[in-house]
This record gives structure tokens, C-alpha cells and sequence, in this order.
């Protein structure tokens, strides 16, 4: 098993920004990654997180809207290096620029700063996450010292969107109201990197997503260990400290009961569970 989280605050939605998005990454942010690394810790789950890496350069938030504790949090990330758990600081990109959309000089000065950054703060630069998982350069990835990404999740959804738009808005309906179990991976090395994509996102609950009962995300969840298990093969779960902030009680009940699952699983030598940059290494 493999959990990636992707830590942006305001970066996250820096260009369709709104007033109720500075508001709640303020409001809500913080108290989130508390509680998502005590329950690391307490089930010893190390998970990777990918960190927007303007989080720890203050310069980086001046003249932005809001208060700086939306662009600005080198605390949490001190928590995060701090843990008991011991989880992996990868990339989120420098500013959450979008990779299918830059020519590769953007990308690689984007990933300069990305490095720099994390240089000086001691942290690894072994895994990336693509913001808004929109993969795209991936050489110019590989060249910034980066070894391993988040592919995109490539289930029967994904292909049906890709065919007809109408159809992939249905399909994506359907496949998070009903307990489908989700795909499990393998990770697999390119020429430069190794992909280890994602398995599953542990949906927000805000708009039409309220729909998605508690009890359908337990089975998915479930049904998607039990489906690595028995190939053998990766669940990856994703997901960002936002889709915490609607009905978050729900969400951190549905969270604790799947972290007590997949510790006792490997408690008894039945689950694996991984950080993505463990992969670094694999031929």
C-alpha cells in the first residue's frame, strides 16, 4: 500500500482562486495535518507527502491574497519531518505550475527552484507529484534529479473519458456512487523514472460528492487492498488535506477505520505499506 498527499493550501487553486478557498485552507488546513499525522502515527503508517515547495519560501507569498498562512507553512512541514511515522517530503513542483501546459524551460526553471528549495531545507528530492496529476515533461523531470511520479489512475473511467466526454461524466458517476473496487498498480521504470500511479482518490465530500456515502468509500477501500493483495500488486491512495474540510468527522471515522485495517494487515505480514520514493531503486 502506498498513501500520497498532496500539500498546497492556496497554491492548489492560485489561478481560479476564491475567497471561501483562502478561507478554509486558513481555517482548516493546519488542524487537518494534525490529525492526519497523529493517526500516522499512531497505526505507523509512513505515507508520502507531496509539498508545493513556495510552502517554505516566504518571498514566494508576499503581495499574495489573504493571509500568509495560506502560501506560507513551513510549520507543518516541520511536522511532517518530525513525525514518529517517518513519512517522505517529495515534490509538488515549485509554484503548482501545470506541466502539459509549460515548454520545458518553464518546467525546468519551476523545478530549479523546486530543488533549491528542498536543498535547503534538507529534504529528499526523489519523488514528484504532477500538480493536478496533468503529466506532461517528464524528461525534464527525470533531468531535475527526480526519480519516481504519481501516474494518473488509468481505469475503465479514464479511457471511457478520454472517448466521449459525455460518457466519462457518467462513468465518473457511477464509478464513485457504487462500490467498484478501484485498480491496483504496478510500479514500472521508464527510461529515467519509475511510475507508481495512483490506485484511488479518497474523495472530498462537498457538492454533488456528498452523494458518495461513508459506507461506499469502505468498500472501495477495502475492495482495493483485497485487490493488490491477491495480484500481488500496488493500492495507491491519494488524496489533499482539502478533502478533509467538509463533513470532516466522516471523512477522519472512514480514514481510521481503513488505517486500522491495512495496520493489523500488516501487523501479520499480509501488506507492504511503502512511500513512493521507495521505489527509487527497483530495476
Amino acid at each position: 500500500m502506498v498513501i500520497s498527499i498532496d500539500l498546497e493550501l492556496a497554491w492548489g487553486n492560485w489561478d481560479i482562486l476564491t475567497p471561501e478557498d483562502l478561507e478554509m485552507a486558513a481555517k482548516w488546513e493546519r488542524p487537518i495535518c494534525g490529525r492526519l499525522l497523529k493517526l500516522f502515527d499512531r497505526y505507523e503508517t509512513p505515507v508520502t507527502w507531496a509539498i508545493v515547495a513556495a510552502l517554505l519560501d516566504e518571498d514566494s507569498a508576499t503581495s499574495r491574497p489573504g493571509g500568509l498562512s495560506c502560501w506560507y507553512a513551513p510549520d507543518i512541514i516541520d511536522s511532517i519531518v518530525r513525525a514518529k511515522a517517518g513519512h517522505e517530503v517529495a515534490s509538488h513542483g515549485g509554484r503548482h505550475v501545470y506541466f502539459s501546459d509549460v515548454d520545458p524551460l518553464h518546467a525546468a526553471h519551476d523545478l530549479s527552484f523546486a530543488r533549491d528549495v528542498h536543498h535547503a531545507h534538507s529534504l529528499p528530492f526523489d519523488s514528484f507529484v504532477f500538480p493536478r496529476n496533468l503529466v506532461g515533461q517528464l524528461d525534464t523531470v527525470g533531468n531535475a534529479g527526480l526519480k519516481v511520479f504519481r501516474g494518473p489512475e488509468r481505469g475503465w473511467v479514464e479511457t471511457t473519458r478520454g472517448v466521449m466526454s459525455v460518457a466519462g461524466r457518467a462513468a465518473h458517476l457511477v464509478d464513485r456512487v457504487l462500490p467498484l473496487p478501484p485498480r491496483a498498480v504496478v510500479a514500472t521504470r521508464g527510461s529515467d523514472l519509475v511510475d507508481v500511479p495512483a490506485s484511488m482518490l479518497f474523495l472530498g465530500r462537498n457538492g454533488l460528492r456528498r452523494m458518495v456515502s461513508p459506507r461506499t468509500t469502505r468498500a472501495k477501500l477495502s475492495a482495493g487492498l483485497e485487490r493488490a493483495q491477491r495480484a500481488g500488486e500496488i493500492f495507491h491512495l491519494w488524496f489533499h488535506p482539502s478533502n478533509f474540510y467538509h463533513r470532516l468527522e466522516e471523512q477522519f471515522s472512514t480514514l481510521t477505520w481503513f488505517l486500522e485495517s491495512a495496520a493489523l494487515q500488516a501487523s501479520r505480514g499480509l501488506l507492504d505499506i511503502r512511500t513512493m520514493g521507495s521505489y527509487a531503486a527497483m530495476d
